[in-house]
């Protein structure tokens, strides 16, 4: 088992070595590198996985090949198209490596048969749920209640471990606002 599942497993939940033996052989290890993508609009849902090391960008792009960035990922992330497996439909988003990375992928079918065994799995779940939730809820409240410049604020808190890591276009693409205008909040 990848260090960073260990960790986000083992802050949710007791997991003791059988329970991890049951599970450690539904997990692979990826490499991907930098450009290289997890899952692309039209892909089968049916996957997730930790960030071990790297980063990645969630986005979409619409009718004219404009991109909107949902969110980053780093190292303890949890990368998929939550929404799309849950309706059973095509990914809609786009999962890119920011740099060359490592992940620890679970298959759907694998992840669901876990959280219907015995142990901790399914609290796990529920609890990576809560705080995908609380993630969707804290960047609605910030879209709708939050000025650019109080957005770019929250961006450097939240993403100081990765800021010089992130193109300033990605940046602006993910606070809604155009590169220019992220020049001018830089310089106040």
């Amino acid at each position: 088992m990848n260090e960073q599942l260990k960790k986000l497993v083992n802050f949710y939940a007791r997991v003791d070595d059988q329970q991890w033996d049951a599970v450690k052989n539904l997990v692979r290890t990826q490499t991907l590198k930098k450009g290289e993508h997890f899952l692309s609009v039209g892909d089968q849902s049916d996957r997730f996985a930790i960030v071990e090391e790297g980063l990645f960008r969630i986005y979409y792009v619409d009718n004219e090949g404009k991109e909107a960035i949902k969110t980053f990922r780093g190292a303890g992330g949890v990368i998929g198209a939550y929404a799309e497996f849950l309706k059973n439909i095509p990914c809609r988003l786009n999962v890119e490596a920011l740099s060359d990375s490592r992940i620890s992928v679970i298959m759907a079918k694998d992840m669901v048969d876990a959280f219907k065994s015995a142990g901790p799995w399914e609290r796990v779940g529920r609890k990576v749920a809560e705080q995908l939730y609380l993630e969707k809820e804290e960047r609605e409240y910030q879209f709708l209640c939050m000025s650019a410049a109080e957005r770019y604020q929250a961006f450097l808190r939240d993403y100081a471990a990765y800021e010089a890591r992130i193109p300033d276009y990605m940046v602006a693409s993910y606070l809604g606002i155009t590169p220019v205008y992220l020049s001018k909040l830089k310089k106040e």
